[in-house]
């Protein structure tokens, strides 16, 4: 690629004619010593391309070499890991070796994406074990849903059989490094004991409990280990720790007999009762044991000891689609209570998402780290995030926070990106603001001498389509006849909805509804913490196209996001124009809170906290099956580019075909105001280049299977 900026993108011609030339010869199975020559120019060429360890990894296989193969083969899939041809010669490879299970998993995901039959009858029977039908039930799930699941049986006669689920009252076959696993309980305050657990228990075996049944069920996912009857809990000296437990024998029909349990101190002796699936609360200064006629489940201890190293409280506010784009001229009268409390913070005035759904641009702000780098961009298959990668969560966990997802979707839990926090209350759905902020305000009453770090994700102002959901009753019954029914019949994603009163009115009423409980959370902060002592901040992951009149996927409105600041190191009463990304939060985090940010990730500090700051931000729509759209914005133009080829599912695109304009940032696509100058072009060119690293596949593709 040249450095003339007349033209913006060539493909690498000498790379891809060595591409097809080795596909040829893998095809005829022609592994001999011009193979490898034209492989050794190959990865000459093309350095940080995975295809040359793949076709490494097929040679090998030939020439019977399977334990090589498979480093190579690893190796592609750290780089890339959803990509079927690394999933088809790895998957043939562990089998051979006998690693079933990982070779079944892959399986999983050749199943899911592309609807290639999974070959259980290659297998020994002895290797179907519950724990493999466990990884490929996740493996052949959707990412943004967990714990729901298609859960995968195995019958000798019937072979696979496969259907909608949940993992309810078992531990979580996800992210296999975590240690310890996610327990899924049922979150509940002041029921009837067992009354959650039974309606767990029905939940997990009713039919059509994947699309119906538990979309608005708060399953409550605590890290664990499974204690065989008893537990000893060792205390050192002017320690004092919280320990969850969890009851695991649902009571009899008809019956409410708790199980019971026996706790026992120096001090103590006593018999009490644990509700069964919901995490119940011990506080515990001495070493202490638990003895039961049944099996328990022990959590991580929470330590209630304040380090003045460490802030009291650290809150993550994610506000779902919150557009900043259409809320900073009416800041002030539409969240009163929101404007007040950041008045004496920060505020990022020209902050923009990465992508225009929850799905990467949740793993995106955990990451820090754009989809293409972290791969987690697909939504329909759970592939999990790099263990070498450090989320944020598990660098809070780190430096000893308290780490709580209070309220959330199923982001993150199946590959990883949420895998730091020791308990995440989740549903798919349902995540109202009131609810998180009593869940928040419960947390910090109970566990006030904990240092927390929180994550509250709340939707209440993020548009769904009609007739998937139910709208707000509030803004139903608040609008005319003739504005109430303007709603539409067609159920296209969130994304692409369209104006419309009833749209726009719910969104209204949800930001007003978020303003109303965020002061109650607030006045509770300002009651409760000197302004040292806490963190907030308050973010969105993406913007909502319903004001959009004539919208593109990565428009301003779509993925122009919210994200202020305030409390200990943060500049008051500030609002800056700088240019953010949601993955500057990261670094942003790490300054303020102490935690090193590594060479991999792609945030920057902004300048208003004492770093750098970028010139330019990059929004982006990675979706497989559907064309690529990019906007990079600067602080006076945006650079658009899109192709009307789909991007392949393993993320990647021919972008020698694609089109791009420059616009002034106030006419986005709009044709008329297309600009062209040396300037621009070296300004921009170099920049979008070099994020399009990882996302180009230089027009080189292998074969789909031949199921397809």
């Amino acid at each position: 690629m040249t450095d003339d900026f007349t033209v913006f993108w060539r493909n690498d011609e000498h790379a891809s004619a060595l591409f097809y030339d080795l596909m040829a010869r893998a095809e005829k199975e022609a592994y001999d010593d011009d193979f490898l020559a034209q492989l050794a120019a190959y990865r000459e060429a093309a350095p940080t391309s995975e295809k040359s360890d793949i076709f490494a990894a097929q040679y090998l296989m030939h020439h019977g070499d399977m334990e090589t193969a498979i480093l190579c083969g690893e190796r592609a899939y750290a780089k890339r890991p959803i990509h079927h041809a690394v999933w088809s010669l790895l998957s043939r490879a562990y089998k051979a070796v006998g690693r079933y299970t990982d070779a079944l998993v892959l399986e999983g995901y050749l199943f899911k994406l592309f609807e290639v039959p999974i070959a259980i009858d290659t297998y020994p029977t002895e290797a179907i074990t519950q724990e493999a039908l466990d990884r490929l039930s996740v493996a052949v799930s959707r990412p943004p849903f967990a714990p729901m699941a298609t859960r995968v049986s195995y019958h000798p006669e019937q072979g696979l059989t496969m259907d909608g689920g949940v993992f309810a009252g078992e531990f979580l076959p996800a992210s296999p490094h975590i240690t310890p696993p996610y327990y899924v309980g049922v979150y509940a305050e002041q029921g009837l004991q067992g009354d959650k657990a039974w309606q767990l228990n029905t939940v997990r075996d009713a039919l059509g409990v994947a699309y119906f049944g538990a979309g608005d069920f708060t399953f409550d996912l605590l890290r664990s280990q499974r204690a065989p009857g008893a537990a000893q809990i060792n205390i050192d000296a002017g320690q004092e720790v919280v320990l969850p437990v969890i009851g695991t024998v649902l009571p009899a029909h008809g019956l409410r007999s708790p199980q019971w349990i026996r706790v026992q101190t120096s001090t103590l002796n006593e018999m009490g009762w644990l509700n069964v699936a919901t995490p119940n609360f011990f506080r515990l200064d001495e070493p202490t044991s638990f003895t039961s006629e049944h099996d328990f489940i022990v959590g991580n201890p929470i330590s209630v000891r304040h380090n003045p190293s460490r802030r009291r409280l650290v809150l993550n506010i994610l506000a779902d689609a919150m557009p900043w784009q259409i809320l900073r001229s009416s800041f002030a009268e539409w969240m009163p209570q929101t404007a007040r409390f950041f008045a004496q913070g920060l505020i990022f005035d020209q902050h923009f998402s990465v992508a225009e759904y929850t799905t990467p641009s949740f793993a995106t702000i955990e990451t820090g780290m754009y989809p293409h780098h972290s791969q987690l961009f697909n939504n329909k298959v759970s592939t999990p995030l790099r263990e070498d990668y450090i989320t944020l969560s598990e660098r809070m966990r780190g430096l000893g926070y308290a780490t709580a997802n209070l309220i959330g979707s199923g982001e993150g839990i199946y590959t990883g990106a949420s895998r730091g926090y020791d308990r995440i209350l989740v549903s798919s759905y349902r995540q109202q603001n009131y609810e998180a902020v009593t869940r928040a305000i419960r947390q910090l009453e109970g566990l006030g001498d904990a240092d927390h770090f929180i994550l509250l994700h709340s939707s209440d102002v993020h548009p769904w389509p009609s007739p998937m959901f139910q709208y707000p009753t509030t803004a139903q019954a608040y609008l005319p006849l003739h504005k109430r029914m303007t709603e539409t019949i067609e159920t296209p994603p969130s994304p692409y909805l369209r104006p419309c009163p009833l749209n726009q009115e719910a969104f209204w009423m949800g930001v007003r509804e978020v303003d109303r409980t965020l002061g109650m959370l607030f006045d509770y902060l300002e009651q409760n913490y000197a302004p040292d002592e806490y963190i907030v901040n308050l973010y969105s992951d993406h913007g909502v196209s319903i004001f959009s009149e004539h919208p593109y996927i990565v428009d301003s409105l779509l993925t122009g996001a919210t994200w202020m600041m305030r409390g200990a190191g943060i500049p008051a009463g500030v609002v800056t124009d700088e240019l953010t990304s949601a993955v500057d939060l990261y670094p942003a985090l790490g300054a303020l809170c102490g935690f090193p940010v590594d060479s991999y990730i792609d945030g920057v500090l902004p300048r208003a906290l004492g770093g750098t700051g970028r010139d330019i931000t990059f929004s982006n729509s990675l979706f497989p099956t559907k064309p690529y759209f990019l906007a990079a914005r600067s602080a006076t133009h945006t650079f658009c580019l899109e192709t009307e080829e789909p991007v392949a599912m393993d993320g990647t695109i021919d972008l020698a075909k694609a089109s791009y304009a420059i616009y002034p940032r106030d006419h986005e696509k709009e044709a008329v105001y297309e600009v062209d100058s040396p300037a621009l072009r070296a300004f921009f060119y170099p920049r979008v280049r070099e994020f399009l690293k990882g996302i180009s596949n230089n027009g080189e593709m292998f074969p789909l299977p031949k199921e397809i």
